[in-house]
């Protein structure tokens, strides 16, 4: 996409979402009579302009949204003020009665806060695919798997409710945790039932802490990538080496580990045995060569011929291994560092417990905290253990957020080319699922967005999360790249915040506007005219403030942090 591109996208969406923000107070204005003066989309000079009744139509220089220009507004000007013969008299927006004044200044947000449940509907009903319902990954240590259901299962119905999308299995699950349910799976043509207690998990943020209900499955399938599990194991004195991802077996392409390890099975326990592999090796850049943007990793093939061990099946026999338990970092200084742990070993236990998982590590090394553990792992094909207690420490990100977090010290390989993306499958979403989902996603957006305003003003989070336009132009581009549907649904998400920061109590702002409202209903006589004009000038300052610490988080944020793309 190229640049003129991705500004005609950022000035799509930010011209949209500020034009719907301004119909919100021109209809309601209209509805009350006040007089409007003006209408226009864009902000700055006159480009090209006609006059239909009483009001003026613009479009003007600046496409960034646009205002609205109602008789009688400026707070310079008296409410009221005119001849009695006047036919316009009573039709300023401050001769109003404050319920409508507030009413007017509440249709912006309003606008704002019901335009996503549009765009999102339109994101959903016309996405022309979804995720699928079938397993690309059962981890062993899930409740899933522990239940028999497997990588390349369809789940078809979960507790007598038909499942054909991913999406419904999610809605069907999240809900539940710590009582079985009953799920019908398609495998090989054939229907199985199997029981399942989704586990609790609940995810912490700066903000709040959610639950919901995991059987621990995903549409991802894992990539064929593998670790070895001792250099003098076939794979290890052919060559091959952990993390390598396998392309094909004997000259028969494999996508998934579910489909190696099936292969593998299969030509182990056959009369040839000896197969030759074809894998990809991701190199790594060399010492202080990185460029400074990052770029594709380089990937070269490798070759190699293995004679199975004698009395082994499957990957075993082989010398391979999943690597869902090898480490792809080892951070120094950690825990597990001065253990003695290094890249491409593979855990096996803590307190002899096996490790079926990486969400079994975690689950285990959570519930230790900073009590001492006794850890085994395998480093070259040899088995060994230490004794290592984590600690506690404090991590903050980009925006400045901190929190505490258990330092174990090790990484998981979690770059997309392990993963293969799940089957898509056409999406039948009618028209009231869609609008029902689109109701869901903006109720959802709405509450994190106030949460999330909440939490800044109130010191739980860091006033370097709030970004500029800067900010709303990479989110734009970067959801526009993923897709239209993508792209609807971050303008949903864009308006949701638009909306609720306009209902601030801030000066020019029309929060305020309907605070002075309610407080002039209270008090039975409306704001002096010293009153209002300190209070624009207070709420003009407060806005510019807010935007100049927004800009300033956004050049910190992009121009001066990892600039070396290290």
């Amino acid at each position: 996409m190229s640049f003129a591109e991705k500004l005609a996208l950022f000035t799509l969406l930010l011209a949209t979402l500020i034009f719907v923000h301004e119909l919100g107070h021109y209809l309601a204005a209209r509805l009350f009579k006040v007089k409007v003066l003006r209408f226009s989309f864009g902000f700055g000079p006159k480009l090209l302009g006609f006059t239909w009744g009483e009001t003026e139509y613009w479009l003007s220089a600046i496409p960034f949204g646009g205002y609205v220009k109602m008789a009688g507004e400026d707070p310079t000007e008296e409410a009221g003020e005119g001849d009695s013969a006047d036919p316009d008299r009573g039709r300023g927006f401050l001769e109003q009665a404050p319920w409508k004044r507030a009413v007017i200044s509440a249709a912006g947000p309003f606008m704002s806060l019901t335009f996503p449940i549009l765009i999102c509907f339109f994101a959903f009903y016309f996405t022309a695919t979804e995720l699928s319902s079938r397993v690309g990954y059962a981890p062993a240590d899930r409740p899933a798997y522990a239940a028999g259901i497997r990588a390349g299962d369809r789940i078809v119905e979960v507790d007598g409710k038909p499942t054909r999308s991913f999406l419904d299995l999610t809605e069907a699950v999240s809900p539940v945790w710590e009582r079985p349910l009953s799920i019908t799976v398609e495998r090989k043509g054939e229907l199985r039932r199997f029981s399942v207690t989704p586990e609790l998990l609940e995810e912490e943020s700066p903000i709040e802490s959610l639950k919901r209900g995991a059987i621990g499955v995903m549409p991802a399938a894992r990539a064929p990538v593998i670790s070895v599990t001792s250099p003098q194991s076939p794979a290890g004195k052919a060559g091959l080496a952990t993390f390598d991802r396998i392309t094909d077996v004997d000259g028969q392409p494999v996508a998934t580990f579910a489909e190696l390890e099936e292969l593998l099975a299969a030509r182990s326990a056959g009369a040839n045995a000896t197969i030759t592999v074809k894998a990809m090796r991701t190199r790594p850049p060399e010492e202080k060569s990185a460029p400074p943007k990052k770029a594709p990793p380089a990937q070269e093939e490798v070759t190699a011929t293995l004679a199975p061990v004698e009395g082994a099946e499957g990957l075993a026999a082989y010398g391979l291994g999943s690597s869902d338990l090898a480490l792809y970092s080892v951070k120094q200084g950690s825990p597990a560092f001065e253990a003695g742990m290094r890249k491409g070993d593979q855990l096996l236990s803590i307190d002899g417990e096996a490790l079926a998982g990486r969400h079994a590590f975690q689950v285990k090394a959570n519930r230790a905290g900073e009590q001492p553990i006794r850890v085994a792992w395998l480093h070259e094909g040899e088995q060994r253990e230490a004794t290592m207690a984590q600690r506690f420490v404090t991590l903050t990100d980009e925006f400045g957020n901190s929190s505490k977090s258990l330092l174990f010290g090790v990484a998981f390989d979690l770059r997309l080319e392990s993963y293969v993306e799940g089957e898509m499958i056409p999406s039948t979403l009618t028209f009231g699922k869609a609008l029902a989902r689109a109701f869901e996603a903006t109720a959802s957006q709405v509450r994190q967005t106030a949460i999330t305003i909440g939490a800044l003003f109130t010191g739980q989070l860091s006033f370097k999360n709030v970004g500029s336009l800067i900010t709303v132009y990479d989110i734009t581009v970067r959801s526009a790249e993923m897709g239209w549907s993508y792209f609807l649904q971050m303008m949903g998400f864009i308006s949701v915040n638009l909306g609720l920061m306009n209902l601030l109590p801030i000066p020019i702002l029309d929060g305020f506007g309907i605070l002075t409202a309610g407080v002039e209903t209270v008090r039975r006589r409306p704001m002096s005219l010293r009153a209002r004009t300190i209070a624009a000038y207070v709420g003009l300052v407060m806005v510019v403030g807010l935007m100049i610490m927004a800009l300033r988080n956004d050049i910190v944020r992009y121009f001066f942090t990892n600039s070396s793309g290290e």
